[in-house]
């Protein structure tokens, strides 16, 4: 009983996240932005980017906010992890008001909040934000306009002429609308730390009416599915980009597709395939670890959609000599995998082998933590493209760990990460509540630099790092990492 009394008085907030586990956590500071709360959890519970559901905050015996958040930063201090996270929805402080002095305090409280997040908000930024919103302002009543004059419909126009009208204006507007996002990312740089919510919320604000028009802008802000970089997503990435229901939201559209985050992700797939046919050759030419059955078996965590094994399928009779463990957490992802990647390889590749696996990185960790697994896997090959922008270094050195235990000597541990030099960290960021871990190679050698032999390089685009660690083939062998 005393224990229920104590909690009533104290702040506390509670949620699941997007894996569907529930949580608790302790208040730490709130305003009308952001929440930042700490949690305590032997696993990973949480991660960037992640919309936290069914987000409650008590102060007291009254709940002050019910909805969700997007989460925008951590940080571990050992015993706790401290959450920052984005408040997405309306507050439900003035359930249940009356008018009288109690809602009068309110509003006055509205309007010192309002001042006082304008008075923190710097010039430079909000000059820029002003900037861009405006050109999209009239660039949208410009193209209504155009759109009525030259009798150019969605349906009823060929989709010939309509791309062709699309791709003149495109041309003429993209340069300026590059440069806009420019100046935005140079503006973000150098924002004070503790007044960034302020400047997340002005800009959404500003900036959202005109950019939810873009359905890949849409989807990562609103993540349907919970999380960032979802299978849909990378579909919006690597197909044509003239997605949107007007001229407006498709040019918006393919605008957003040429930030260097989604042209990244479209080489870094072309790299995973390009490892995978590496190291499927070296194995079957007996270069590598010994296959067991003449077969090279793969693993890969958080596959999404899979894009790499499917080129793999579509390009290389050897995909045939292929076992492929796709593992993900979430179950659209897996549904999508088997309504459109599976038939694909059956009819390519028939000999070709995969077997689908529920399993989320919390589980992964909660169940290596609590023992040793009675069997490990034996991989010749094991990696994870995608996952790392979202933990901390703690999370990702234990799943580097893990994995190294699954390959056998000679196998290959492949993972990826997002480099701190790309240009959309600002648009991801504020825009779009879409944050990551980004590292250097210096920064995915260090999360387990005892492992293996180790090679890091950066791709093309400068903003992919890839780390592989080669096991030795036996007791004392170093061999070189392939290149």
């Amino acid at each position: 009983m005393a224990k229920k009394q104590f909690r009533a008085m104290t702040s506390h907030v509670s949620f699941r996240n997007s894996q569907g586990l529930q949580a608790q956590g302790s208040l730490v500071r709130l305003n009308r932005q952001q929440v930042v709360f700490e949690v305590y959890n032997p696993y990973s519970i949480v991660q960037l980017s992640e919309v936290l559901d069914q987000l409650s905050i008590h102060q007291g015996q009254r709940e002050t906010y019910s909805g969700r958040a997007v989460v925008t930063g951590l940080l571990n201090t050992g015993l706790m992890l401290i959450v920052s996270a984005s408040l997405v929805d309306p507050w439900s402080d003035l359930k249940g008001l009356q008018p009288g002095e109690v809602l009068r305090s309110f509003v006055k409280d509205f309007v010192s909040d309002w001042e006082a997040a304008t008075e923190r908000l710097e010039k430079p930024f909000q000059v820029c934000v002003g900037n861009l919103r405006n050109y999209l302002q009239e660039l949208s009543r410009w193209l209504e306009h155009w759109e009525t004059e030259a009798g150019i419909q969605e349906g009823q126009t060929s989709e010939d002429r309509l791309l062709q009208f699309v791709g003149d204006v495109d041309q003429e507007i993209a340069p300026r609308l590059t440069q806009l996002y420019g100046e935005f990312e140079e503006a973000s740089q150098e924002l004070p730390k503790k007044y960034v919510p302020y400047h997340r919320a002005y800009a959404q604000r500003e900036l959202h009416p005109l950019m939810m028009s873009s359905p890949f802008m849409n989807r990562a802000y609103n993540k349907p599915l919970g999380y960032a970089g979802d299978y849909e997503m990378v579909r919006m990435m690597l197909n044509e980009p003239w997605e949107g229901p007007n001229t407006f939201a498709k040019l918006l559209n393919a605008s957003a597709l040429r930030h260097e985050a989604p042209a990244a992700h479209r080489n870094r797939i072309e790299l995973l395939k390009a490892a995978l046919e590496r190291e499927v050759r070296s194995g079957l030419s007996g270069e590598g670890p010994a296959l067991a059955d003449g077969r090279f078996r793969i693993m890969n965590l958080g596959c999404g959609p899979a894009v790499e094994i499917r080129r793999m399928a579509e390009q290389h009779e050897l995909a045939n000599r292929m076992n492929v463990q796709l593992v993900d957490f979430n179950p659209q992802t897996l549904d999508h995998v088997r309504q459109s990647l599976l038939p694909a390889v059956s009819r390519l590749r028939p000999e070709m082998q995969i077997e689908l696996q529920q399993r989320s990185v919390h589980e992964l960790i909660q169940t290596s933590a609590e023992g040793p697994l009675e069997q490990s896997p034996q991989f010749d090959m094991v990696y994870c493209a995608g996952l790392f922008d979202y933990f901390r270094d703690t999370t990702c050195g234990f799943l580097i760990e893990l994995f190294y235990s699954w390959v056998k000597p000679g196998g290959l541990v492949l993972v990826t990460n997002v480099t701190p030099t790309h240009s959309s960290v600002a648009i991801m960021g504020l825009v779009l509540d879409w944050n990551l871990e980004l590292r250097s190679e210096a920064d995915m050698r260090s999360l387990a630099p005892q492992l293996g032999s180790q090679h890091t390089y950066v791709d093309r685009t400068g903003v992919n790092v890839f780390l592989e660690i080669r096991k030795p083939l036996a007791s004392g062998a170093q061999p070189t990492p392939s290149r």
